[in-house]
């Protein structure tokens, strides 16, 4: 069974590629992204989270994510995400510079 990722944004289609032979993608379409409580729902049920400096991925949504292994900022930075929170749940928590 492959891994079930959620993407919180529509990111370029090279990214997507990347990622849609090897995981179970799921892609927020929404002209807006998803609030708090929506990633909430979605977390719950994944492996792996692809989300933007704008989402809310504190302690909170962590916990949501009990099969959740890893987070990756779809930006240069991680500010919006609790990386302590994160290290205490086994998370990887990553970024993409240069994309």
């Amino acid at each position: 069974m492959k891994p079930k990722v959620f993407v919180t944004r529509r990111i370029p289609d090279k990214g997507l590629k990347m990622l849609e032979d090897k995981v179970d993608l799921k892609v927020w379409e929404g002209v807006v992204g998803p609030n708090k409580e929506r990633i909430i729902e979605e977390v719950a049920e994944i492996d792996g989270l692809i989300s933007l400096l704008s989402d809310p991925i504190d302690r909170e949504v962590l916990k949501a994510g009990e099969n959740l292994k890893v987070v990756s900022n779809y930006a240069v930075g991680y500010d919006n995400i609790d990386v302590d929170a994160a290290t205490e749940q086994g998370i990887y928590v990553t970024n993409t510079p240069g994309h």
